[in-house]
């Protein structure tokens, strides 16, 4: 179980790692396409992006609930 998620977070860190270099390099006029198209074969940005949409539908439940207790 623990190995399971040391590896996920390595990807995702991996992913989040490569992503940057690619937003950095865009910026200078440089479009990796190579490695944007290893990405989303691998599934890594793909993964990553569907676990930061759930980390914000968690946190606007858990505010909608707050706003709801508190109105």
């Amino acid at each position: 179980m623990k190995v399971a998620r040391i590896e996920k977070t390595g990807k995702q860190a991996v992913t989040l790692f490569l992503i940057t270099g690619i937003c950095l390099l865009a910026n200078k006029g440089i479009v990796p396409i190579g490695l944007i198209a290893l990405l989303l074969l691998t599934g890594g940005l793909m993964d990553l992006l569907f676990s930061l949409l759930f980390l914000v539908v968690k946190f606007m439940a858990v505010l909608a609930v707050l706003g709801l207790l508190f109105h």
